[in-house]
């Protein structure tokens, strides 16, 4: 009979194998599945239950609701709760396969008008060109933010890109995103402007050529590896100065919007192709990113379509 700490151990181990489903999983996931994991334990072991395979649906769901977790926690600790119980019962019989999941409504995207991104990105441009004192960092924030708006790119996607991943001679940029998906990804004309301007005027300048060769896109002030937090810089305060909340996911979710609806007078981009250049696995996906309903998907099938 396994003990508490003995399932948890077991647990983490299979987590660092990407899981029971061979799914590919980042490593804030499994952290996340892991804490859930001990704190649903230590729930459950305080109000008595002998060990894990002791563990009943009623008891896994007052353990749900004992910890006070919003319904997205919850569904999400259902699903560690899948991975940690799963292999201490027979198929069919794990408790967490017996708990209906919680109903989580996708909170309201706040969303930036076509004039609003505009905006942005052109205020980012204007103070890499005017305020000398930022000279490289400045080339890198309007490269980046080009880039969020321009291809829609995860924050942690602009952290990670490597120099091999740009393509200017196809105007295209290769990386690897959520869940270990590569894709390429087309890149507009300012964003490879002001990537040319950064790597050929920002990027040696901060480069220390006595550390190890990193081949990042972006680096920080040091010379290292550019992290989240930096990104988040080079977006938020503009927005606040537009009287407006929010970080560089607001210009990724403006991005697939702003693809879908056109330019005005012109025709918007397939929900297909803005779901290949967000790399969503799921069209679903793509579909609440952005708001299509579908009576909108309705509306343009029978404007483009020849039976319409």
């Amino acid at each position: 009979m396994s003990d508490w700490h003995t399932s948890l151990a077991d647990l983490e181990a299979r987590l660092a194998r990407q899981g029971s489903r061979g799914a590919v999983l980042s490593d804030r996931t499994r952290r996340a599945y892991l804490k859930d994991a001990r704190m649903l334990a230590g729930w459950l072991e305080a109000h008595g239950v002998a060990g894990p395979e002791r563990v009943t649906p009623s008891a896994l769901s007052a353990a749900l609701r004992g910890l006070g977790w919003a319904a997205s926690t919850r569904a999400r600790a259902l699903t560690a709760a899948r991975e940690w119980l799963g292999p201490l019962f027979p198929p069919g019989r794990c408790p967490a396969d017996r708990v209906e999941r919680p109903r989580v409504t996708p909170p309201l995207v706040p969303r930036l008008s076509q004039d609003d991104a505009r905006d942005l990105v052109e205020t980012v441009a204007h103070r890499a060109d005017a305020d000398g004192t930022r000279g490289a960092l400045g080339l890198r924030d309007r490269a980046m933010v080009e880039l969020l708006y321009g291809s829609g790119l995860r924050r942690q996607e602009v952290c990670d890109l490597v120099l091999a991943g740009l393509d200017f001679e196809h105007e295209t940029v290769r990386l690897v995103g959520k869940g270990g998906r590569a894709r390429t990804v087309p890149l507009t004309e300012p964003a490879i402007a002001a990537l040319r301007d950064w790597l050929a005027q920002g990027r040696p300048a901060l480069v220390d050529p006595d550390a190890r060769a990193v081949d990042n896109v972006f680096l920080s002030r040091t010379g290292r590896p550019l992290d989240g937090s930096a990104v988040y810089r080079a977006v938020a305060p503009v927005l606040r100065d537009m009287g407006r909340a929010g970080g560089p996911h607001l210009l990724r979710h403006a991005a697939a919007t702003h693809l879908l609806e056109g330019p005005p007078g012109g025709e918007g981009a397939h929900l297909r192709v803005v779901q290949e250049v967000l790399g969503h696995a799921s069209l679903a996906t793509t579909q609440r990113y952005t708001g299509v309903t579908t009576r909108d998907i309705q509306r343009q099938l029978r404007r483009g379509h020849p039976r319409g």
